[in-house]
């Protein structure tokens, strides 16, 4: 998983800035019972950014880059659950029904979304590595043309 850049990484990130990749073993927490232990590995990207990510998988330093770009292909995945919460309806009904109903209209609104996104990068022949239309936009949009209601 990424890892989030806080002020401890970002000094190893300073600390191994001209090395390609690297891997140290980290912990985090603050008391005895409530600690995590993993692999904090640092490798540079296409660009040469220095990228952050955690695992417990027991890999070398020299393969590390090959398991960023393989990880790098499942960020579609994250970025599609994170996405689905700017569709998700806020309710404080503990019906199982109506619960049902708002998580089914979000994941219906989600694929409206992609959907859309793909019929556009059809019309105008796009590759489309990413959306043309955020979800923040196209829910904007979507519930800006609802029909209004007369009082």
């Amino acid at each position: 998983m990424p890892a989030i850049k806080n002020i401890k990484i970002q000094t190893y990130m300073k600390k191994y800035g001209g090395v390609w990749s690297r891997i140290i073993d980290y912990d985090m927490g603050y008391r005895k019972y409530n600690r995590a232990e993993f692999k904090l590995v640092f490798v540079d990207d296409k660009e040469g950014n220095k990228r952050t990510f955690a695992t417990n998988i027991l890999i070398g330093e020299q393969i590390a880059h090959y398991y960023f770009k393989w990880y790098s292909k499942r960020w579609g995945i994250e970025t599609s659950y994170r996405v689905k919460g700017d569709f998700k309806a806020r309710t404080t009904s503990k019906y199982y029904s109506v619960r049902l109903f708002y998580f089914m209209w979000s994941v219906s609104l989600y694929n409206l979304w992609v959907l859309v996104s793909l019929i556009v990068a059809l019309i105008f022949f796009i590759d489309l590595k990413k959306p043309l239309v955020t979800a923040k936009l196209f829910g904007t949009v979507l519930y800006s043309s609802a029909p209004k209601r007369i009082t």
